[in-house]
């Protein structure tokens, strides 16, 4: 049996409910308690009251039996120690302060869970209480009717994640149940935490819903929405189903009018030599005498190859949007020096002056989003200033944040540096 997705969400109509309360007085502050089971089809949304004094990630660990009855163990146990006490598949890690869970069942039957809190490292308690923090249920298997579980407000401040093909594009739908402006992000990686959102790219931000991508055809891709304010404040929240996609979307090429392999054409023959195929001929030549150019000719081309702008100056500056807004009060005090910098020498041209500036602003410690912002405008800067090795370097630290645009600076100052 495979474990599902983690989808907080809210019981909808149709559901069997399971709830079993606290039959002993006496329990332990390292217990999780209240738990309630929901189900549909094979699908199993776990509800639970966390621990007030275990305030570490809780583990649900599943079976095909009934988990043996440990009363002894007041002390927490490392993973490995834990997990080979039970014998059963790894437990899936839900964070604390969630209290909820949805389980995908591969097959019809009864199932039991257990759910153990643990400290701040991870070390559970595995205190298993009947009626407390165990349960059992009954499993109907009936995938085609399975559907994903949503709720009227999921957390974040985000819900209702719809992804629609339109043609070759992607249209992304959600309710914002609170004001501010968000930011689309979008991978090959499923997102679910929020370091995936380190290797998924910006598509687009201080939008508001819907919002249209147009992907590269052919490859599966997820996509999340996130605040502007949280990323800001780096207190980000990834829940799937709410504000990330739980499956791919992918654009095929037949539907942007891409030919099919089936219609490319084969490779053509190679060519035949008539001084081998043809005896008799060795005097023939198939080769045409070159024409000399024109003087005029010769003339303009030169023109044309002096006039050519010099590599490293022709690409324009990037700036993010976010940068580029008006100064609030809202605005964190290390996004607002960026700000001032961008907005000032950097968008006059005044490269020298942007160089110092955000030299300066890289010597004190930021959070990873600002420093690696201002490291892609210092990138820009060295580039500007014809220090295409220095330039590289900076593109290269922070390429893993930002591929797409970096790739671009990356191609320019290689080229410039061949040559």
């Amino acid at each position: 049996m495979k474990m599902g997705s983690l989808l907080p969400v809210l019981f909808l109509s149709g559901f069997c409910s399971a709830v079993l309360g606290a039959q002993n007085t006496e329990i332990p502050a390292t217990v999780v308690t209240g738990i309630e089971a929901l189900t549909r089809n094979n699908l199993v949304r776990l509800t639970w009251r966390d621990s007030p004094e275990a305030r570490g990630p809780v583990y649900i660990y599943r079976a095909s039996h009934p988990f043996p009855q440990l009363q002894s163990q007041s002390q927490p146990l490392p993973s490995q120690t834990s997990d080979s006490i039970f014998g059963t598949q790894r437990p899936i890690e839900v964070p604390y302060g969630v209290e909820s869970y949805i389980d995908d069942v591969g097959s019809s039957g009864r199932v039991y869970y257990f759910i153990a809190a643990s400290d701040d490292s991870g070390n559970r308690y595995l205190r298993v209480l009947s009626e407390i923090n165990t349960l059992s249920v009954e499993v109907t298997e009936n995938p085609s009717l399975a559907v994903p579980l949503v709720e009227n407000e999921g957390p974040g401040g985000i819900s209702g994640l719809e992804i629609q093909i339109d043609g070759d594009a992607v249209v992304i739908r959600y309710r914002l149940n609170r004001s501010g402006n968000t930011v689309l992000y979008r991978s090959v990686q499923p997102i679910t935490h929020m370091t995936d959102l380190l290797s998924a790219v910006i598509v687009q931000s201080g939008l508001n819903p819907p919002i249209t991508d147009y992907p590269v055809p052919g490859i599966p891709y997820y996509y999340a929405v996130i605040f502007e304010d949280e990323l800001s404040r780096g207190n980000v929240g990834v829940y799937p189903g709410f504000n990330a996609t739980v499956h791919p979307v992918e654009i095929t090429a037949d539907r942007i009018g891409l030919p099919r392999a089936a219609e490319l054409r084969s490779m053509p023959l190679p060519l035949i030599s008539l001084n081998y195929a043809v005896p008799g001929i060795d005097n023939f030549s198939e080769l045409r005498n070159p024409i000399p150019l024109s003087l005029a000719t010769a003339k303009a081309l030169g023109t044309l190859y002096q006039t050519t702008p010099e590599p490293g100056t022709v690409r324009p500056s990037r700036v993010f949007n976010q940068d580029l807004e008006a100064d609030d009060d809202g605005v964190s005090t290390e996004n607002r020096s960026l700000r001032v910098i961008v907005q000032g020498p950097f968008s006059r041209g005044d490269w020298e002056t942007a160089r110092s500036d955000l030299e300066r602003y890289l010597s004190i410690h930021h959070s990873r989003i600002a420093e690696t912002r201002a490291r892609f405008y210092l990138g820009q800067v060295l580039y500007f200033l014809k220090a295409y090795r220095e330039a590289f370097y900076e593109f290269l630290l922070i390429r893993d944040y930002y591929p797409v645009e970096v790739n671009e600076w990356l191609e320019s100052c290689l080229v410039v540096l061949v040559n």
